[in-house]
């Protein structure tokens, strides 16, 4: 007869089995921790170009496979370690190898400059971002990263010499300022409340010698002040006066009332090409949806253009109005709209409506290039063109769109026809002059004499 196993001993024999399983798996983990090499990624986000009075350093660190255990910034320089972060992050026990306790990934600010360490010099210096994991590779210090910089080390901001005297500046429109920077500086402009134009040099040749075409947006207080700001390698930052004066305008202000004729024709279109608005089963809400956030992800679009543009004027001459056309709004117009005897919304016009006939050929206001053909929200179909150093103009509501982006356009070239795609009432263009993406009063650029005056006589 064959041997008969007694309950406790075919018990005893499946505990011997799972503790051998748990010891082999203990086992598995101990040796993939002594034996693994992996090290944490490091990535800097931006771009460091040098060290300065108080300069910040964002990174961040990842780990696919262990835990987090140090993270240290240091500064080298002439033989000397300036220790500039320090942090120590918990870990779980090494033998809770299932355990999800402890961070893998973590985001940091480190600041480095003279503030931080009251011994560093100008010259030059090396920064270092070291990252170690739990791991026992390495004689159990853990697997390591690092990235190591060689960096300029600058104190003394920037320096800025205004080279043109005296600026006018209408509410809503623009004036240019020439200035010098000194070597290292990297970026420069003017500073107008919350928006900042970016300058360009005057040459190649002359990289120091900087133009800034800058504005007073339409509803920027005329009391905010303007002035030069000037960034270099190391972060340092200068701001300089210049002498200005700005003209306050009050804009014109119109009332729109809405029916259900105009809705249903205009905000069904513009829905269907917008997939981003949720349609909420009601003309007017859909009409405020397209009239409030798409008019302001339109915005956005329109200074993401700009990032586009030229790093000079591709234009010599002023820009042209479209030819014999009646004027059926103006920049800056206030607009009250109502409906059902109600108002329901405000919004600002920031172009010109301009009307000849339906389907009027519509020409380029100058020299440039294409950066946008085709819908573009409440202009329906649309064309922005790139004049150089942030200057651009949009053509909306068109009905045809003649060039494709990317094309050299020449002043006064068809590039579509007027028609009332989008927001618009009847058929017309819209015509807007941006600067940086934000919306300026054309009139200026179509006048010859603002142009000499403001542009070309400061260039000379």
């Amino acid at each position: 007869m064959g041997k008969v196993f007694r309950k406790s001993e075919v018990g005893a024999g499946k505990g011997v089995i799972f503790l051998a399983i748990v010891l082999l798996i203990v086992l598995i983990a101990l040796v993939w921790k002594i034996s693994s090499r992996a090290a944490p990624t490091i990535q800097v986000q931006g771009e460091v170009k040098g060290l300065g009075m108080s300069t910040p350093v964002t990174f961040e660190v990842h780990d696919a496979g262990h835990h987090l255990k140090q993270i240290q910034v240091e500064v080298l320089q002439g033989g000397q370690t300036f220790e500039v972060l320090d942090s120590k992050l918990p870990t779980p026990s090494w033998w809770k190898f299932w355990s999800r306790a402890g961070s893998k990934q973590a985001t940091l600010t480190a600041r480095a400059g003279r503030r931080e360490i009251p011994n560093l010099q100008e010259g030059r210096a090396t920064l270092v971002i070291a990252a170690n994991n739990d791991s026992w590779g390495r004689f159990f210090r853990g697997g390591r990263a690092e990235i190591r910089q060689d960096l300029p080390v600058r104190f003394m901001p920037p320096q800025v010499e205004v080279l043109t005297s005296q600026h006018y500046i209408n509410q809503g429109g623009c004036d240019m300022v020439l200035f010098k920077v000194s070597p290292g500086t990297v970026e420069s402009g003017v500073q107008v409340g919350k928006y900042f134009f970016p300058s360009w040099p005057v040459k190649e040749s002359m990289p120091e010698t900087r133009m800034c075409v800058f504005a007073y947006s339409w509803e920027v207080d005329p009391k905010t002040p303007a002035r030069i700001v000037a960034r270099d390698d190391a972060g340092n930052e200068t701001l300089a006066n210049f002498n200005y004066e700005v003209f306050p305008k009050k804009f014109r202000e119109d009332t729109f009332d809405l029916t259900d004729e105009f809705m249903q024709r205009i905000v069904p279109p513009i829905m269907s090409q917008t997939p981003e608005i949720r349609d909420e089963g009601s003309l007017e809400k859909n009409f405020l949806l397209i009239n409030g956030p798409l008019r302001q992800m339109d915005a956005q679009k329109l200074v993401a253009f700009s990032q586009k543009t030229a790093p000079h004027f591709t234009w010599t001459q002023p820009f042209v109005q479209l030819g014999n056309s009646k004027v059926e709004a103006a920049f800056a117009d206030s607009r009250t709209y109502n409906y059902n005897g109600q108002t329901i919304d405000h919004q600002t016009h920031l172009g010109f409506d301009l009307a000849v006939t339906q389907h009027t050929p519509v020409v380029a206001a100058n020299d440039g290039i294409v950066v946008h053909a085709g819908w573009l929200g409440i202009y329906g179909n649309a064309v922005v063109i790139d004049h150089g150093c942030g200057l651009q103009s949009l053509y909306g509501h068109l009905s045809s769109v003649d060039v494709k982006e990317g094309e050299n356009v020449k002043r006064g070239q068809i590039i579509g026809h007027s028609g009332q795609t989008g927001l618009a009432g009847g058929d017309h263009l819209h015509f807007s002059m941006l600067l940086d993406g934000i919306p300026v009063n054309p009139v200026e650029w179509w006048d010859a004499h603002w142009i000499h005056d403001r542009i070309e006589a400061k260039l000379q």
